[in-house]
């Protein structure tokens, strides 16, 4: 059992194990599924992965044979993914392989997560 402290929006912003004088606090069980969202977040989607890890995400997703045309369709873009070997979510080569495959921001931290546990 401890004691958390809620913002205007009821979002928890504090957990602590005993009462603290001057704060308004409300008494809740450790295994709240509030308290253990707050006390161990989700890690954040990383902000690169290689072009292998890339590769075999698409693939899983059924998308490389799109992003391999996107990529062959242009020979600057081509150039770029040749001579990359990290690749980050910022680059304009994977703005551009986001972009062709309209995923969202959601999407493109599951892929980047997925691309880095496949290498």
């Amino acid at each position: 059992m401890g004691f958390i402290e809620r913002n205007n929006a009821g979002e928890i912003v504090g957990w602590f194990g005993c009462e603290q004088p001057g704060r308004v606090l409300e008494q809740a069980a450790d295994d709240d599924p509030a308290v253990i969202a707050f006390l161990h977040p989700p890690a954040p989607a990383p902000s690169s992965c290689t072009k292998l890890g890339l590769k075999r995400a698409y693939d899983e997703l059924g998308n490389w044979a799109v992003v391999r045309a996107a990529i062959a369709a242009d020979a600057s873009v081509q150039e770029e993914w040749n001579l990359a070997t990290e690749l980050r979510r910022t680059d304009p080569l994977v703005q551009r392989m986001i972009a062709v495959l309209g995923l969202s921001d959601a999407q493109v931290d599951q892929l980047l997560i997925r691309a880095n546990a496949l290498v």
